[in-house]
């Protein structure tokens, strides 16, 4: 799960470019400083592309203010504004990769499959939509209601891989940042490249839906005498570790 070994990203699947822009602004140091060489030259590129894709229709001084800002939507048709947002798209997506294969806190998973966990919110995710093709008169529920009464307005949706030594661990999505069309659906289809953040554990149990609402009540076990004499508590090795995804993709050898 370190750095992936000289790939190159040929199609995005999915990229959380809120969870991105955070990281890269924090890895250059809270802000990102557009005095330095680096920045200047990086903003200047991506204001010739579009200024080149849009035929000099740009007032470049007051896009590069907007660019800084994060507000591009003054000023400029639909068509000028998507293209300039997916040249700064491109731009994050180069400079999170750069950043995350150097940095041992990102965890990258290469060439895996994932898959959802049985009886899951997520599994019910992926197949609901196929149940509108069954007609209505045959099903004795309204599946709009049963659709937001179990799905809601959840944003986020656990799937499950394996390591190189089979041990489970579980990928959080926003599903909101799906790229090119993709979904959750899609995900299991796929030999693909993920870059995780790694926020805390839980049991395969408690990715069921029944057990995904449930939650403990009763005091936690107390410690045993000898987790007492050793000063820690045992880890218990049943625990998946959860990873939320920031990006996937399908990455290969560079030609």
């Amino acid at each position: 799960m370190g750095k992936v070994p000289n790939k190159k990203m040929i199609k995005v699947v999915y990229f959380d470019e809120g969870s991105a822009t955070d990281y890269i602004v924090i890895q250059n140091g809270g802000q990102i400083d557009w005095s330095k060489k680096e920045n200047k030259e990086k903003l200047a590129k991506m204001l010739t592309e579009i200024d080149v894709q849009a035929k000099g229709g740009f007032n470049l001084l007051a896009l590069a203010k907007a660019a800084i800002s994060g507000s591009m939507q003054v000023g400029y048709d639909a068509s000028s504004t998507k293209m300039a947002e997916s040249t700064i798209t491109n731009t994050l997506l180069t400079d999170y990769i750069k950043f995350a294969n150097e940095d041992k806190h990102i965890y990258k998973f290469y060439n895996k499959y994932v898959y959802a966990p049985e009886n899951s919110v997520s599994m019910y995710k992926m197949y609901s939509s196929y149940l509108n093709i069954v007609p209505k008169d045959q099903i004795p529920i309204d599946l709009g209601e049963l659709n937001n009464a179990i799905l809601g307005e959840r944003g986020y949706y656990q799937m499950l891989i394996s390591d190189d030594n089979g041990r489970k661990q579980v990928l959080r999505f926003n599903i909101n940042t799906f790229k090119n069309g993709y979904t959750l659906a899609d995900l299991s289809k796929m030999n693909l490249t993920f870059f995780g953040v790694n926020v805390g554990t839980c049991m395969e149990a408690d990715l069921s839906m029944e057990n995904e609402f449930k939650f403990e009540t009763g005091s936690k076990k107390p410690p045993s005498a000898q987790e007492v004499v050793k000063g820690v508590q045992a880890v218990d090795e049943n625990r998946l570790e959860i990873f939320d995804i920031v990006l996937a993709g399908v990455m290969r050898d560079p030609s």
